[in-house]
């Protein structure tokens, strides 16, 4: 059976890559007040108090955190040159994992947000759970859990978390389904209707007299 696909391939590369900023944008965007400057001039080394305001940027922007491979350069260049640091200061190979992790969860705490853990998962499950059950598309469902997440305060995954997520909700309700008819609809259920298919003059006596023709006559 072949896998649910919740977003097509643009949908998906748009989702797990920063967002593209005009001019005004990047300059809103990447406008960071003295606390947060703060922050970022108390990490050690230049390059990671770049890549520190790049996450909080894009974090502010979409909430949520992207790869450094992936950051872009018109940015790289801009909050460099905010920082009064050189254009090469910042290479993505330099960015250490455990570091990253650092900086976001304190982009979280400076946002106000939380990240999202195994109790985010719980709630979401619950939320995809409902709207499973009120029949919603999948990129429709997908599309609320960002709404839910936002509005939790939450930080959103990647994309391919939350589609799992979606297709366990859409597949658990599924089998919630198939086990409701195997427990309530019998072959008894059937019987008044195994002659549907026949013509009337085919059919047996007990079909026309029970059933089908069994209201007194006035």
């Amino acid at each position: 059976m072949p896998r649910m696909r919740i977003l097509n391939a643009a949908e998906q590369a748009r989702f797990e890559h920063p967002p593209v900023f005009d001019s005004a944008e990047r300059k809103r965007h990447f406008d960071f007040s003295q606390s947060v400057m703060h922050a970022a001039r108390g990490l050690r080394g230049p390059a990671n108090r770049i890549g520190f305001l790049l996450a909080y940027g894009y974090f502010r922007a979409s909430r949520r955190f992207f790869s450094p491979e992936r950051f872009h350069e018109r940015d790289i260049r801009f909050v460099s040159r905010a920082l009064d640091l050189p254009l090469d200061t910042f290479t993505p190979e330099n960015d250490i994992d455990m570091t990253r992790l650092r900086h976001e969860r304190r982009i979280l705490a400076l946002h106000g947000f939380r990240p999202f853990g195994d109790q985010a998962e719980s709630q979401l499950t619950t939320e995809i759970a409902t709207m499973a059950r009120a029949h919603l598309k999948p990129r429709l469902i997908f599309g609320r859990c960002v709404d839910f997440l936002i509005e939790k305060r939450i930080e959103i995954p990647c994309a391919w978390r939350l589609s799992e997520l979606v297709r366990t909700g859409l597949g658990t309700h599924k089998s919630d389904l198939m086990r409701l008819v195997d427990t309530h609809l019998t072959p008894e259920c059937f019987s008044p209707f195994r002659y549907l298919h026949e013509p009337l003059w085919l059919l047996p006596t007990e079909a026309t007299t029970v059933g089908w023709d069994s209201h007194p006559q006035a």
